[in-house]
């Protein structure tokens, strides 16, 4: 046993003395400026302005908070000055036009100055839409909602278009105002009041994509050109719509002490207690190019992450001396209605 011991210091021993530093060719090179902005027709410009990383860099991503930005509608300046929140995001109060070109400027003290040009292409038309409520695998509604959708819009002709769909799910004022005045301090409130919350959404159509996070579909007129096209997609709202029709004790509750700490007003007594309107927000915009291109990019970079057999992806960049997006997304909503009833009163009625 001893003879074993030594023979395997003394090997531990070798090993250590063949250890050898290596020098890795990783040449440091200047940071640039990083924008990423998506211009759309229906609401004001939002940006972020950050600084690219080294491959060893181990902080998180930096935020510039006072770069210099000119913004020019079809090469002539905007008379808006974009203003920063401190942390990097930046608000100009302007919404883009539909058949302009933007151009952004972005300059910083020891960085080089960058630009990026994008034009507002035109949005397309829905000609149908329609949609009926699926329930779960389990027969059930008590986990969300389950919703197909049937579409069907117009294809700009004699042009590339791309396309892109998001889907909210919007719930009536006074369920939102009823849980902000009972509930907003609980897990299952935070979606519930997200005024942003975006449907998970799936396609089996071979020729659209699904967003990594299944929060968009992507795809091009490639199949389609000139012609009215129709897409069937499925759309599920995670967030718990029906968990609200009854009293849950548990969320009126410290989940220390056991104590209630709040008295219910009787959600019995309100409006939407025995059935209300939900309303899913259906939105296809006609977007760029190079966000197209940009989202296919990403997603296979999301994709190949951590899998050291996978080809290096770059992520699709159009800023010039610099890295990031600047897209164009020109939208058009068309609004599904559904009446979600109280599925516990049902039962308590059979």
């Amino acid at each position: 046993m001893k003879k074993l011991i030594y023979i395997i210091i003394a090997s531990t021993l070798a090993l250590a003395a063949c250890e050898k530093t290596l020098d890795f060719p990783f040449e440091y090179k200047q940071p640039k400026l990083v924008l990423n902005c998506v211009l759309s027709n229906t609401s004001e410009i939002d940006f972020t302005v950050s600084r690219s990383m080294h491959i060893l860099d181990s902080k998180e991503i930096v935020k510039i908070s006072d770069a210099d930005v000119i913004i020019f509608e079809d090469d002539k300046p905007l008379q808006v000055v974009p203003i920063s929140d401190g942390e990097g995001n930046y608000h100009a109060a302007y919404i883009p036009k539909v058949g302009h070109t933007y151009k952004f400027q972005v300059s910083k003290d020891k960085f080089e100055t960058i630009e990026a040009e994008a034009t507002m292409t035109n949005s397309t038309t829905i000609n149908s839409l329609s949609g009926k409520m699926a329930t779960s695998e389990d027969g059930s509604y008590y986990y969300g909602g389950n919703f197909d959708i049937s579409m069907n819009f117009n294809d700009n002709p004699n042009e590339e278009n791309y396309y892109m769909i998001t889907v909210a799910g919007k719930l009536p004022d006074d369920l939102v105002e009823y849980i902000t005045n009972n509930h907003s301090g609980y897990y299952f409130s935070y979606e519930m009041l997200d005024s942003s919350y975006l449907l998970n959404l799936e396609c089996n159509d071979m020729s659209v994509n699904n967003s990594h996070n299944n929060s968009n579909l992507f795809f091009s007129d490639e199949i389609i050109s000139g012609t009215d096209y129709s897409i069937k997609f499925s759309a599920q709202d995670y967030r718990d719509i029906y968990g609200t029709f009854y009293e849950i004790e548990y969320y009126n509750y410290n989940g220390n002490e056991g104590e209630n700490i709040t008295e219910d007003p009787g959600i019995d007594s309100l409006p939407f207690y025995r059935e209300f309107e939900y309303e899913l927000i259906v939105h296809i915009a006609t977007i760029s190019k190079d966000y197209y291109q940009y989202l296919k990019s990403y997603d296979q970079y999301v994709e190949n992450d951590g899998n050291p057999f996978a080809e290096p992806t770059l992520v699709k960049t159009n800023v010039k001396n610099g890295l990031g997006i600047l897209a164009t997304a020109s939208e058009v909503t068309d609004t599904i209605k559904f009446t979600i009833k109280n599925p516990y009163l049902e039962e308590e009625e059979e």
